[in-house]
């Protein structure tokens, strides 16, 4: 195994610890949903009951660790056989796009979440080692 497949391996598994954080926050946010019954938030406007919110940010959560879990467990697959990278560079894509502009849109909230920048970056690293990996092995 070739050092730009190692470091594939490692930001792919760096991914998978982002989706198994997501994956647990996910459940909490789900399963604590019936404390959050007293607090009342501003969604588009109207107040709406915690739990409601609680419940849909954990969906989401879910989501969003299932697939990060897919990419990385891909992204795992491909270091060990650099031909085939070709469905990871394109779901490695999406994630980056799709964890850069939430990043941007909670710079516009003031509230800044680290978590989408650190997964934008790893999903940079390990999108550039996995195009490394492919070029040697091609040629």
């Amino acid at each position: 195994m070739s050092d730009n497949q190692r470091k594939l391996k490692y930001f792919s598994f760096a991914i998978m610890i982002f989706a198994l954080l997501h994956l647990i926050g996910g459940a909490f946010l789900i399963a604590a949903s019936p404390l959050a019954a007293g607090l009342r938030l501003e969604v588009a406007g109207d107040m709406t009951d915690g739990v409601i919110a609680s419940e849909v940010l954990g969906i989401v959560a879910i989501i969003v660790g299932v697939y990060c879990l897919i990419v990385g467990v891909m992204g795992a697959r491909s270091a060990n056989n650099p031909r085939h990278v070709g469905g990871f560079k394109k779901l490695d894509m999406a994630l980056i796009l799709v964890a850069f502009i939430e990043f941007l849109m909670s710079l516009t909230t003031g509230q800044i979440s680290w978590t989408e920048l650190a997964i934008a970056c790893v999903g940079i690293f390990a999108y550039l080692y996995a195009v490394k990996a492919n070029e040697e092995v091609l040629g």
